[in-house]
């Protein structure tokens, strides 16, 4: 599993307009097969500060998810809406193993 963060800074008074703007990517990427799980987190001492919790099945598909119309629709239209771009963290997910977890032998 292939787990990546991606912080957000929005612009003051653009909240709500960041939202609307980032649920094409939030429905969109949780349909794509190889998405396991994406949240978006605001946080909580700072409104304007957004983490994406995103789990892949493999770097393969994070590359998949950003060739897809609404990844690329989506960060077309947050350049007017946010500051300072978008930070990225990558890690490998090691715990609960997805496959055990899907095979009955783990718990989530």
């Amino acid at each position: 599993m292939f787990v990546q963060l991606v912080h957000i800074r929005v612009k003051p008074g653009r909240v709500a307009d960041f939202l609307d703007v980032f649920r094409v990517n939030f429905v969109g990427t949780r349909a794509e097969p190889g998405n396991h799980r994406f949240d978006v987190l605001q946080d909580a001492k700072d409104d304007h500060h957004f983490v994406i919790y995103e789990v892949f099945a493999s770097e393969a598909a994070v590359d998949e998810h950003r060739k897809t119309e609404h990844y690329r629709q989506t960060v077309a239209r947050l350049a007017d809406l946010t500051e300072g771009g978008r930070d990225k963290d990558f890690f490998h997910l090691v715990m609960p193993d997805r496959a055990a977890v899907l095979a009955g032998g783990m718990t989530e």
